[in-house]
């Protein structure tokens, strides 16, 4: 392809480096590196390298050198730039950077041009950007110094009281600075608000060598109101938390979002209760060049940004810096919904419920991967652990506690035929119980859900999709189910409700409910599978028929260690199949010495309903299959509605699982 040679302008990147080598010129630069064979290339390389500047096109540099040579320089010059180690700056912005302040920030300017155009202008750009720092003590200190080696000629510096900060040592950072470039100078102010610090401010960076929570979340938002960009570090404990970078059109509530994440599997974190604690002493790793470290990444961080390198990038993820070891980990997270503006609860997201595409457990898997963060995740792992493997494969995801409902952060398992199905169990369980403790009382007394036989919208208090319990109660609730639709996930969660009324029914019950000969009980595959193994492993066990009583394939599993599990569904064969696997899943928990992943406890079926094969409660016959709307019936045998409410106060997890539900019985 013919190359217009007035079109490119080449210039050297300020990374290349080159090597004489027996076949010719080895060149490397950050890009990697290449040998280019030729018993002249490495002469013609240092020939030219200093033409290459940028000033001249193509075809001037090739109008430089004899008509015989000129084919051979613009096939090397094109060579280089294909490559990338000749950028083409035909079309980059012009700048009014002297040459001298060019050179003394020739480091920065390189890096600028290796991710994006114009660099002196952008660089330019950056150096006159109004930065305000603020905070306190030896931190804001170092800020002042790691901004002003980097460029920005005139830093604004607003400290705060909670720890000392030595105004004379910021003079000598200037005096240093000022050796290479005399323009820049420091601007001192004392005593601002806070809605003030960001007024006519490009970017706000604050430091604290302490939980200064508030401020922080207040900061954040002034700068947000004022158009500001905004970057932080708050120390905790032996931890520096820089960022997130917020940019001046971003979501100014992001780091409180990160914050909350991280107070959501960390609840005793200093500062979890959004407050300031000047009271707490900083880290005594915080001092000598790790202060310096610290700032820097701040600084760093702000320079990507003003120069435009992270553009288009959003305030996602932030920076955890050990101050013991100085290692560094980012750390993903999503937007917290108490740290967005309230939203009211609204009727008319429901009609897109049943219409909304199906979202099987293989994408559910897929989604979650965007979920999992250590410390700042909604859960903090999927893993196995040491877990006994067999019969069973078990899988845990430990779930964050997003609102300080569930005590603290819980695990959830899943248990299956492969890793994968268990992996794929777990993390559908575990949406299932987050959505089930993430409650945003903003929404109001009220919220809307579907009658589950008419689709008409209906409000229901609160307290009854939310119960107000706290702990591992509200950690462990069953009866918040998914699917993956709305209709699986509706149907699940009415029998979720009809099994919990089932159980609940069993104080005023008297006669025994018959006990299921196992031999003559048709199974699905896997409940074969999984008699055929508890007989392997030798497990007594009882299943008891409740199905009478309850209005739907209900069964009660027994060992002699006591109840399993009440498992109900719309046709008895999966059913059972479900419970048989709790009752495998039981022992191997107990054989492995692995109680954390046993079935939830439930109510002891006591001895005195306990019946014989064939003896019934009463009289009351056996379900084998029934409809959503027969167990509708038995719920509101005496009046009310079934009502299926969805779980979504996360809207980010709302859409990562559209369908998680609990069904309630509205009355009146």
């Amino acid at each position: 392809m013919e190359v217009d040679v007035e079109r490119v302008r080449p210039r050297l990147r300020g990374d290349v480096y080159v090597m004489r080598v027996p076949e010719g010129a080895y060149i490397r630069s950050n890009l990697g590196g290449s040998m280019l064979k030729g018993a002249s290339t490495y002469e013609w390389i240092q020939r030219i390298a200093p033409m290459l500047d940028g000033t001249r096109t193509l075809g001037e540099l090739c109008a430089a050198v004899p008509e015989s040579s000129r084919a051979a320089l613009a096939k090397l010059i094109l060579l280089l730039h294909g490559k990338g180690y000749v950028k083409n700056v035909l079309d980059d912005r012009p700048h009014t950077l002297t040459a001298d302040l060019a050179t003394a920030y020739a480091a920065n300017i390189a890096f600028i041009e290796y991710f994006t155009d114009s660099p002196e202008l952008r660089f330019e750009n950056y150096r006159d950007s109004a930065v305000v720092l603020t905070g306190s003590g030896p931190l804001l200190q170092a800020l002042a110094n790691s901004q002003l080696r980097a460029g920005v000629r005139v830093p604004v510096l607003v400290p705060f009281a909670e720890s000392p900060f030595d105004r004379d040592r910021v003079a000598e950072h200037l005096a240093d600075a000022q050796r290479q470039d005399p323009h820049q100078r420091v601007v001192h102010l004392d005593g601002q608000p806070l809605d003030r610090l960001a007024a006519e401010a490009a970017m706000v960076l604050h430091v604290a060598d302490r939980p200064m929570i508030e401020r922080a979340r207040l900061l954040s938002l002034a700068a947000g109101a004022a158009g500001a960009a905004s970057g932080q570090v708050v120390v905790v404990g032996d931890e520096a938390w820089i960022g997130p970078v917020i940019g001046a059109d971003g979501d100014p509530t992001a780091w409180e979002s990160a914050w909350r994440r991280l107070c959501a599997l960390a609840p005793d974190t200093v500062g979890a209760d959004l407050r300031d604690h000047p009271e707490v002493a900083p880290s005594e790793f915080l001092r000598g060049p790790t202060v310096a470290l610290v700032a820097n990444h701040l600084c760093f961080a702000a320079f990507r940004h003003l120069t435009g390198i992270d553009e288009g990038t959003d305030p996602d993820h932030v920076v955890r810096f050990d101050l013991e070891t100085l290692e560094t980990t980012n750390h993903a997270f999503l937007p917290h919904p108490l740290a967005l503006p309230a939203v009211p609860d609204d009727p008319d997201r429901l009609s897109a419920l049943a219409a909304s595409a199906p979202v099987d457990d293989e994408e559910l898997a897929r989604r979650a991967v965007d979920c999992v963060d250590p410390r700042t995740g909604v859960f903090a792992e999927i893993t196995e652990r040491d877990y006994e493997q067999l019969p069973l494969f078990v899988s845990e995801v430990v779930v964050s506690d997003p609102v300080g409902l569930a005590g603290g952060p819980f695990p959830v398992h899943g248990c299956g035929e492969s890793v994968v199905e268990s992996r794929q169990r777990a993390v559908r369980h575990a949406l299932e119980r987050y959505a089930a403790v993430m409650v945003d009382h903003r929404r109001g007394d009220r919220l809307h859900g579907l009658d589950v036989l008419t689709g008409e919208p209906v409000a229901v208090d609160a307290a009854a999709v939310f119960p107000p319990n706290t702990g591992t109660n509200a950690a462990t609730s069953t009866t918040a189910t998914s699917g993956s639709d709305w209709p699986a996930a509706v149907r699940a969660a009415v029998v979720a409700a009809a099994n919990e009324a089932a159980v609940a029914a069993l104080s005023t019950a008297t006669e025994p409910f018959r006990r299921l000969d196992m031999d003559d009980v048709a199974q699905t595959a896997r409940g074969a599978r999984c008699l055929k193994l508890l007989g392997i492993v030798e497990q007594p066990f009882e299943v008891h028929d409740l199905s009478g009583r309850a209005g739907l394939p209900t069964f009660a599993f027994s060992t002699p260690e006591g109840t399993v599990a009440y498992v109900s569904d719309l046709d008895a064969g999966p059913a059972l199949e479900r419970g048989l696997e709790l009752v495998l899943l039981a022992y191997q928990s107990r054989a492995a010495g692995q109680p954390v992943y046993a079935p939830p406890p439930v109510p002891d079926l006591p001895a005195n309903l306990r019946g014989k094969a064939g003896e019934s409660d009463g009289g009351a016959t056996s379900v084998a299959s029934v409809g959503v709307e027969e167990v509708v019936a038995a719920l509101t045998r005496e009046g009310g509605r079934v009502v299926a409410v969805p779980l979504d106060h996360d809207p980010v997890l709302a859409r990562t699982c559209p369908f998680v539900v609990r069904a309630v019985v509205v009355h009146g």
